[in-house]
Formats: C-alpha cells, structure tokens, sequence
C-alpha cells in the first residue's frame, strides 16, 4: 500500500507540474487538451460547437426508409410549429427535448423517422402579414427558414428530406381530398349555428378560443354571439370509440392525459338522434310543410323511446326562438309552426319555447317523453300534445316494428335503424359537440365545395383539386377576407351541371391541417395518394410524440379522430396515432409587479440589493413570481441572448436539467451553477485522463496490479453498471432526461472520487467511455470533443475508434451485474431479489417464481395467500417484475392485517400534520 500510495502521489505532482498550453486552443484542432483548471470559458465551448457542428450532423443515422424492418423503427415527432419567424424558450425545451430522443434511439441501434414541418396557415400568420404589409405566403415562408436555420443553430437534427409545411398546395390538396371522404362518408355537413364571432379578426372563433371573460384568445376584443352558416365535422360520431380507445394497451405512460382526454369527451351514456325540421306555410287555405334548413341533434339516454316523443323543448334565445316561427305565447311556453320529424316514423314532433323545463346542462333540446316523466305529462297535455302509452310490462307498445320488443332489444334495434338510415344512432356523450371547421378568413385551406343555384352544394371532384388560394395583389384591412372579393377566382363552373356557380370563400381551421400530418410525413412526396398504406403500415404508430400540455386536450382530440376514422375505413392500420407522450409544461419567466400599482417592471427597473427585491428608484414593494413569458409582464426570455451567453450544449442542458418535462419550468439563473459546474468537472476529469495517460511509463502501469487498487475497481465497476442501467431505464420508459442528468453527474462523481492512478485502467476508460457517449444525445458537440480526446489515448475493445462518437453503440449493463427482479401482491410494499443480468434477460414466469420463493422471508409476505398464477414482464437489461395472482386461505387474517395497515397508515398521516402544526407555531 505504501508503494501504491507514493505512485499516486507521484502521478499528482507529474500532473500538476506538466506545462500546460494556452486554454484556448481546441484539441481536435491542435491534438493538444487545453489545460483549464480555474474555469472552463464559453469560448472554448462555442469554438468546439463551430468545429463540430456540421461533422455531427452526418453522424447517426436519423433515416428510416421503405426498407425499414431489419431494425426496429422508432418514430419520434414533436409537434410541428407555426412559423412565427423566432423560436421562443418553450420551443426550445421541445426541440432538444425531441432531439435529444432521437440521437438516444439512434445509439440503442433503432431505425429513426424524425421530421421537421411547419404549421403555415392560420389567423395570426395572416394578422401579422397585414400588420407588416407583406402577403402571407411570403411572410411565411421568410419565417419557415429563419426559424430552421434557428432550429440548426440549436443542434437539433431533424430529416429534412421529410420537410411539409400546410400551406403547401401539395399539402393541402390531401387534406381537401380526407375532407371530401369525411363528407361521403356522411361526416360533414353546413348549418346554421350560433358561433363566438371576434369583431376585430372578423372570424368565428372555437368556445376555447373564448377566454373566461368572454374575450378573443388573441385579439383581446369581446365577443359577439351571431348565428351563420358553418361546417362542422361530425366527430360525435366516434366519441365512444375515442373513449373506449383510451383503455388500448398500446398507449403508454399517457398518465393524466388519459384523464384530460375522458374529461374532454364526457361519458357516452346517451345516443345521438338526428331529425329534419319543417315549417308551416298555409297557402290558398292548405297546410303546406317545407323543409327547413339544418336538423336537430338530440342526445337521448333512452333512444328506444323514440316513439313516446311528445313535444321537443328550447331555451328562449335559440334560433328558432325567432318571429319567423312564433304562432301562440303562453305563460309557460311558446308554440312554434316548425315541427320535428321522427327518421323512424315520419312522425311530426312539436317544437316549443319553454325555459321551465329540467334542461341537462350542455343540453340544447329537451326531449319530452310524458311515459316516464309527470313534468313531461303535465306540460304536453297543458299544451294539448298526444301523450303516447308506450310501456307496458317491461316491453315497448304502439311502437311501430319496435313494439313488443324489450328495452334493449329495442335499443339496439333502433340504434342500428338510425345509422343505417344515416340519422344518428351513435353513443356520444352529454356535453360532446362537433367540430366547427369553418373560418371566414384567407390563409387557410379553401373548403373543397361549390355552390350552385340548380344544383345546391356540390363537392368539388378530386381530380380537380387541390383548390387553391388565389394569388392576391393587395391585402384589405384586418378583417376582412379577400375571397369574396378575388372574382376570378370565385367564379366558377358547376361540376354537375356546368352552369355558372361560385366557390365556397370559408377557410378550414387549422387544426383540420394538423390533424393528419404525422402521416404525411411518412410519405412526404406521394403524388398519387396522402401516403401508401404499407409505409403508414411498417411505421405507424408514432412511438414518441412531444409537444405542449395545451394541446392536450383539442389537437390530440382530433388527431386521434382522424386516425380512428381512417382505421375505420381500412386506410390506416392504426386507430391510435401516438403510443407514448411527452406533454411539456410550459417555461416561465420571472415577472416583479409592483404591489400598488398593478405594474409589471423589467429586471433592470429592480433593485436586488435589498432582501426582497424592490423597484429601483422609488423603493415600492414588489411581487415577484413566475408566470407564463409575455410583452406585457417584461419577463420573456430571448433564447437567442442564452445561446449567444452560453452556447449550444450548455443552452439545451439547462433547459433539460433541474425540471421534469411535464412540470412547469421556472427559467432562473439559480439553477445553472449546477449544470456549469458539471461540464467544468466532465472537462477536468478528461483532462487527467490524457495527461496521465500520456505521461505514465510503462513500469508505473505495471504497478496497477498492487493490492488496494481492486477495491477502486470494483467501485468504478458497480458504479458504471448501476448508472448505465438507471440512465438507460430514464431515456427508455421514463424521458425524465432531468434525472438522467443527475444520474450522469453522479457517474462523473464516481470517476472524479477514485486515485489518478485507477485511469490507467481498463474499467476507468470503460465508465468515462460510457458517460460520453450517454452525454452525446444532450450536448452532442461537447461530447464530442470530450470523446476526440478521449479517443487519442483510449485503447479499449468495448469502444470502436473508427467510428465517431453518435455512431458508437449506447452502453449496456453487465452480464455478471445483478439487477432486481421485483414482486407484490395486493396491499403490500413491493420487494425484489437480485439476478444477474444473464439470468434475468431470460426468465421464465417459473424460474421467476423459484428465485423468489428462495427468499428467506416470502412465505411470511406472501400471508395468507395460495399462488395461482404469475405474470412476468421482463425489460432486458434492466429489470423484471412479478405480478401474482393469487387467492385468500384464510380471510379474516387478510381483513385483520389490512385493518393494522390502515390504522398505522392513518398514525403516520396524524404524526405528519401535528409535526406541521407544531413548526407553524415555532414560526
């Protein structure tokens, strides 16, 4: 040992001594580490991201072909932008997010689709074209390559051979033609609808698109209720399917998504029944009943009471509590001279203005069934209404050819007569509305249809389309869309009888654009078709799918409709598009308002020499706290100005450290030391390893075999296994790449807490080795500088030096390694045994159940409990887990210990809160 001791000491002052070249100069430059042991300069951190820069982007396949199959595909998409023309910082999370996945996949040998596109169209893209005096397209796209050249700047590696943007026509003449086939499969239709109307953009806007003040999302303006005609989708159609899809074992670790996405779609306890409306007009003394446009669409729990309808209810306010309709005014309602006609039995159905009705909320009509309510009873025969019997012991009369039937036998009798007939028949929910589509605005998709006076709506035919936006001169003043204006344009010939006819001039909302992008982008050139179905077949689901927790609700709502109604059609293998999520939190900036004055001030406009800051000048107190970047509050951040300070690498690993994905993340200068630090130490450790490597004799290697240096060793040995497994595990299942940053920089600790003398090792250049290439898919310019070096006195076999460092395969956990095979049964805290990797990779639910039983103490955990069945789910190279099934010996030893659990659980819960009260009032 003491021999051991006095070689370290001596390699210590051989490095401390050694000449050290000017920090400045890059080693793949000058095959020279420059020697900064003080600090590590941003310079040298930017110069080594200009040399890498366009060498990594070759590197790593991110390609995946027609031939896609001898490896596993992995499709990783984050949610295409709309282009603004400047990333803001909750792009920037995404983004390197995203890409930091796919370079993770690249290195575990995956083949990887990773495309980039834009989402060009829409009302703030036009706004801001007017407001700049520039046409929309050129607008845009000047800011489709400003934000990719941005995008390069941040080292994300994107397929760009797969590049689409929406306000391609080649784009959007596919989106025209999936409208079409929605419209033929009975899934589109225009009526008359009261809409949330912005009088300053002059469109309609979506209710969420309507902020809690009755206001624009975007202009700020307060809304007007109108009544026009729009498109609409009938997404209700596969509401049940949607609800029902979430249960699909193909979508992991959605977690509260699920929630948001139920919540979002309601419970489908109802079915949905469409009848036609007509109106009474006497002419010459002779009733005569014309069709009036639009149809109802009533949510019935009970459908196969059709038949037992005796009036149909509205608030006052609705569009047909109009003049135009009113014929008698009670005290309790109005009757109207429209009626309702019954699709099963032609049946005529009174409508009346009553408020005085127990209206469900979200309901638009009340549907009166006298049979089962007195309320319904007492108000028909009020108003002198038929009050049909159509219940009698537990079987529907005077039904039609549903009589004598059960209830739900005649449910699903008249469930499948309505869709047949094409008149609803469908489970939805309550609350469930379609999809407004419509938008009275330029810059968007043309809806495909033409309106002609002989022949009334008619779809424009595919070969004609795409139909495209007219070229414009000139753009009129916000509001008002150009379309109606471009005559040339609008003018047209009807398809069906060739006379003269015009164009339909309302725009598609672009959530309809970016309902089915992610399966263009798989067949991004396809002249003939929006994708071939064995391409979307081979590639389809999306793995991994990243963008904002917004969109959590609406745009996967739709995508995920979409896609159910092209499985339905067979045009796609998949229902579900998207298998795994990462739904980013947003990034906040640090706001300070004064506390008077309601006035939000710029960080410079605060003095921090006081504790809590104040307003510079004029002493005011001052609330500060985190909330969403914007103008206003003067706490946006520019990451522009971060990459500029602290370069690529350093950018996206603090953006990616301290903060779990999905939670909000407070950008604050207090959390950088950490990741500044890190780097320094990652340098420094590297920096050691050449020189010592460099300068060692060979006698002195030699010496490594003394006793004293096994015990390092072996350190080094479980801790590269332990980190490699968990940091693999965190890309893998978890994405929570904050952790894998802790885990990396607990890896760097092990290898900085170890003798010099241990880098001459073959274990040493192993775990530094394998921390760098885990490092390559967060910060891969510094890592490869990391690894140039490394490289050039590296002479293990577990790394190949002819390849370059985003080439080289993600390390793996040992054969020999014990990894934890865990198990549980109900009401029990999960234990586990450990298993050597080359065992656990190949268990079977027997040998599984062998290992365990093994353990000293399983038969007392297991209580009063018999095995009947195991369930075995093995992740190779990382874990395993037992799921039993079992059944109850004994109950009442169960009951009994399950109650000594509860009561100790609730002792825990009481000691937690009498320890917060007693510090409260310490305080």
């Amino acid at each position: 040992m003491e021999k051991f001791s006095k070689m370290v000491k001596h390699l210590v002052q051989r490095r401390i001594f050694t000449a050290r070249p000017h920090c400045r100069l890059l080693f793949s430059k000058t095959g020279v580490w420059p020697q900064c042991e003080e600090e590590l300069p941003t310079e040298i951190k930017k110069e080594a991201e200009a040399y890498w820069k366009e060498k990594i982007y070759s590197q790593g396949s991110v390609k995946c072909g027609e031939a896609c199959g001898k490896r596993e595909k992995k499709y990783v998409l984050s949610m295409f932008p709309y282009p603004s023309g400047k990333l803001h910082m909750g792009h920037v999370r995404v983004y390197t997010t995203s890409d930091a996945m796919a370079r993770f996949y690249c290195l575990r040998g995956h083949e990887v689709i990773h495309p980039m596109g834009w989402d060009a169209f829409g009302l703030p893209a036009e706004n801001a074209a007017i407001d700049c005096n520039e046409m929309p397209d050129q607008w845009t796209y000047k800011n489709i390559q400003q934000m990719k050249d941005q995008l390069q700047e941040l080292g994300c590696k994107f397929d760009w051979d797969r590049e689409i943007a929406t306000c391609d026509p080649e784009y959007y003449r596919w989106t025209q033609a999936i409208f079409l086939l929605l419209f033929r499969e009975g899934l589109v239709y225009q009526e008359e609808a009261l809409v949330n109307w912005d009088p300053v953009d002059q469109t309609v806007l979506a209710n969420e698109q309507v902020d809690i003040n009755g206001c624009s999302w975007r202009s700020g303006a307060q809304v007007e209720k109108r009544f026009l005609k729009q498109w609409f989708i009938k997404t209700t159609r596969f509401s049940k399917s949607l609800l029902d899809g979430l249960s699909d074992p193909a979508l992991e670790n959605w977690n509260d998504i699920i929630k948001i996405q139920r919540h979002w779609i309601g419970d489908c306890v109802g079915y949905r029944v469409e009848m036609t409306v007509e109106q009474k007009c006497v002419c010459s003394g002779t009733d005569i009943w014309t069709p009036v446009s639009g149809k109802l669409a009533l949510w019935m729990p009970q459908p196969e009471l059709i038949h037992g309808i005796s009036f149909i209810g509205v608030h006052s306010g609705h569009k047909f509590d109009s003049s135009s309709y009113r014929v008698l005014k009670h005290d309790r309602y109005q009757l109207l001279n429209i009626v309702a006609v019954c699709p099963i039995s032609q049946r005529q159905v009174p409508i009346i203005v009553c408020d005085d009705l127990p209206y469900s909320e979200d309901v638009e009509f009340y549907v009166g069934i006298p049979c089962i309510s007195s309320i319904d009873q007492s108000l028909a025969r009020t108003c002198g209404f038929d009050t049909p019997k159509i219940i009698e012991d537990g079987k529907l009369v005077n039904s039609g050819n549903l009589s004598d039937l059960t209830l739900e036998s005649a449910r699903q009798e008249v469930t499948q007569q309505l869709m047949d007939i094409g008149a609803g028949g469908f489970q939805t929910s309550v609350k469930l509305r379609d999809w407004l589509i419509s938008r009275q605005r330029y810059w968007g998709t043309p809806i495909p249809f033409i309106h002609c006076p002989e022949c009334g709506l008619v779809p424009v035919p595919e070969e004609q389309l795409p139909v495209e936006l007219p070229k414009i001169s000139s753009f009129p003043k916000r509001g008002a869309s150009p379309l109606k204006e471009a005559v040339d344009w609008l003018t047209c010939s009807c398809p069906r009888c060739g006379g003269k006819a015009e164009r339909e001039t309302d725009t598609m909302d672009t959530f309809v654009d970016s309902s089915w992008y992610f399966l263009r982008f798989l067949d991004p050139s396809n002249s003939e078709s929006p994708f071939r179905h064995d391409i979307q077949d081979k590639m389809m689901p999306v793995d991994l799918y990243i963008g904002g927790k917004e969109h959590a609700d609406l745009h996967l709502y739709f995508a995920r409709f979409l896609q159910h109604f092209l499985a339905s059609k067979g045009i796609a293998s998949h229902s579900e598009p998207f298998k795994r999520l990462i739904m980013m939190g947003m990034v906040m900036g640090q706001s300070y308002m004064v506390k008077n004055t309601g006035q939000y001030i710029s960080k410079d406009q605060v003095d921090f020499s006081v504790d809590p800051p104040v307003a510079l000048g004029t002493g005011e107190p001052l609330v500060v706290t985190f909330e969403k970047m914007s103008k206003s509050k003067l706490n946006g951040i520019d990451p522009q100005e971060i990459l500029q300070k602290y370069g690529t690498d350093t950018t996206r690993l603090l953006m990616l450290g301290n903060f779990a994905p999905s939670s909000q993340r407070n950008w604050s200068e207090d959390t950088f030391p950490g990741i500044l630090n890190w780097q320094k130490r990652l340098w420094l450790t590297v920096m050691d390893f050449i020189n010592i490597r460099k300068n060692t004799q060979d006698s002195e290697k030699v010496s490594l075999s003394l006793e004293g240096t096994q015990e390092h060793t072996q350190f080094l040995w479980k801790s590269r296994n332990r980190y490699v497994r968990s940091i693999t595990y965190v890309f893998e299942y978890t994405h929570q790449l904050s952790v894998a940053i802790s885990f990396m920089q607990g890896l760097t600790s092990s290898l900085r807490k170890v003798p010099n003398c241990l880098m001459l090792s073959e274990e040493f250049e192993r775990t530094l080795g394998a921390l760098i290439i885990m490092l390559s898919p967060l910060a891969p310019h510094f890592a490869s500088e990391l690894w140039a070096g490394f490289c050039s006195v590296a002479n293990s076999s577990h790394i190949n030096k002819d390849l370059a460092l985003l080439e080289q395969q993600w390390p793996e956990v040992d054969q020999e390694y014990p990894l934890s095979l865990k198990y549980s049964v109900l009401g029990k805290e999960a234990r586990e045994v450990k298993v050597p990797r080359k065992v656990l990779d190949h268990l079977t639910p027997e040998a599984a159940l062998d290992l365990i039983s093994a353990a000293e103490d399983f038969q007392d955990y297991l209580g009063e409990r018999s095995i009947i069945a195991t369930h075995l789910k093995v992740l190779p190279g990382l874990e395993a887990s037992v799921f039993f099934k079992y059944k109850v010996q004994d109950i009442s030893k169960v009951k009994e210990a399950l109650k000594k659990m509860n009561a100790e659980k609730k002792k825990q819960k009481l000691e937690k809160r009498l320890k917060k009260e007693l510090r409260k009032a310490e305080c």
